[in-house]
């Protein structure tokens, strides 16, 4: 797939506590064009809101703290047409939970990260 079209790149706010995880996907994310954000919790990125909003977060349901669901219901309490991604290594057993409470997809943590980006570029328009 091709970098962004824009000249500004979509800034991508990635949550999850796995280092491993986050510098695999900032990574490819990085290589196909989008500036990266790392959080490691949903507190995290919810204090930085104020100063410093991404075009779509990408978020871990698996966090210490307030969870990834959590974390979506009080985004969409402040940001509700901020487009949130959950990716998660049980993502069927979530799913519904997630669409529900407002994620733009859902996504399998352990399918690849093709289909993470995919979904990053549909959020977005590209």
């Amino acid at each position: 797939m091709n970098a962004p079209s824009s000249l500004t790149p979509c800034t991508v706010a990635v949550v999850d506590d796995d280092s491993t995880s986050t510098a695999l996907l900032s990574r490819i994310l990085s290589r196909a064009g989008f500036a990266v954000i790392v959080y490691e919790s949903g507190e995290e990125l919810l204090e930085q809101l104020a100063t410093s909003r991404p075009d779509v977060i990408c978020l871990d349901v698996e966090l210490p703290g307030i969870d990834g669901l959590e974390t979506l219901r009080r985004l969409q309490a402040v940001e509700p047409h901020l487009p949130v991604i959950l990716f998660s290594a049980s993502a069927d057993a979530v799913r519904d939970k997630a669409l529900g409470a407002g994620a733009f997809a859902c996504v399998d943590k352990t399918g690849g990260w093709n289909e993470l980006r995919a979904a990053i570029e549909r959020a977005r328009g590209i």
